[in-house]
């Protein structure tokens, strides 16, 4: 059973992941990495910093995660090659994981390993940079990436179409997303239902928890304009919105006519 589930995430590999898209996604994220600047701080990382990664990632994200789910769901059911593996003794559930958990994967790889090149920018040009701080950036990395895969695979799933799957998820990442008040100061709970936002002020707000927790300011306490709320605000939206969308497409492709 372990060797087929394998089997199916690198037939993923080799049907989802050939020239040229893994070599676009990497030039991309390569670009997107260069145009890193550093900022000077104190007593950790600037918020600017986690700002203009996320910020500067979600776009390029997006397109990606567009890109590769929308091929591996949407594209799969639309051209009948979902029809094809399923003719072999694979269930319905343990292929979605396989294609989903593939590119999840691969995605995390890439946007992670500009993160890690960021990180060592900073460490190189703009002095020390404490590693629980960027564990805390690659864990909101890492659920950036799952609530926004999980969107584009339900909306793949519901359409069966490549292109309107795309588009429906387009207007919702860069239409809806963007329509949601944002309060740079950190106070308002609505503003950390935008991605963009709420993954730089969480993983500021973990930063200055982990700080004051081991004295790391000698002994002073770092001040937080972020309430506990805000924070719970966003990691709900982000963790259990993605789990929620993530079941609701399985549930799909258990159930769905692919005739």
């Amino acid at each position: 059973m372990k060797s087929r589930f394998l089997e199916l995430m690198s037939w993923e590999l080799r049907d989802n992941w050939s020239f040229p898209i893994l070599e676009i996604a990497i030039a991309i994220t390569v670009l997107q990495a260069m145009s890193f600047s550093t900022f000077t701080h104190r007593d950790g990382v600037d918020p600017e910093v986690w700002i203009h990664f996320f910020e500067g990632t979600l776009f390029v994200l997006v397109i990606s995660v567009a890109m590769v789910f929308g091929r591996s769901f949407g594209e799969s059911i639309e051209k009948r090659k979902l029809i094809v593996l399923l003719s072999y003794p694979v269930s319905r559930a343990r292929l979605f994981f396989a294609k989903y958990l593939t590119n999840f994967l691969m995605l995390f790889s890439i946007f992670g390993s500009s993160l890690l090149a960021q990180g060592t920018s900073l460490f190189l040009f703009d002095g020390v940079v404490r590693s629980m701080s960027w564990s805390y950036a690659f864990l909101y990395l890492l659920l950036e990436v799952f609530f926004v895969s999980s969107v584009m695979t339900l909306f793949a799933l519901l359409t069966k179409r490549f292109g309107l799957s795309i588009l429906i998820f387009l207007v919702f990442m860069f239409g809806i997303q963007y329509w949601i008040p944002r309060n740079y100061t950190g106070e308002d709970p609505i503003s950390y239902l935008s991605i963009d936002f709420a993954c730089p002020f969480s993983v500021t707000y973990l930063e200055a928890r982990f700080v004051n927790w081991l004295g790391l300011n000698g002994g002073t306490q770092v001040m937080m304009s972020i309430p506990d709320i805000c924070f719970l605000a966003g990691l709900t939206y982000m963790l259990g919105g993605g789990l929620v969308l993530f079941l609701a497409s399985l549930v799909i492709m258990k159930r769905m006519d692919l005739d």
